[in-house]
């Protein structure tokens, strides 16, 4: 069973949040969107990086789902 989330294209000023080390669900700000690709920055954060839409979650819990579903099928 693969787990497909299909986000829909994310913009800025939205809230997602993001997988770090596998295991770590963090929160991010989008900052700017383009080509598939998300500027992020963290709440606290001064500057940003940039991510690939599909590692980008619009809730907490869809992003502990996959963990769950990778730390399962190991």
């Amino acid at each position: 069973m693969k787990i497909m989330m299909n986000n829909p294209k994310f913009q800025a000023g939205d809230k997602a949040f993001i997988i770090e080390s596998s295991i770590f669900v963090k929160e991010v700000y989008v900052i700017k969107s383009s080509g598939g690709f998300c500027l992020v920055r963290y709440p606290q954060g001064r500057g940003g990086y940039q991510v690939r839409e599909s590692r980008l979650f619009r809730t907490e819990a869809e992003a502990q789902l996959v963990i769950d579903y990778n730390k399962n099928n190991k």
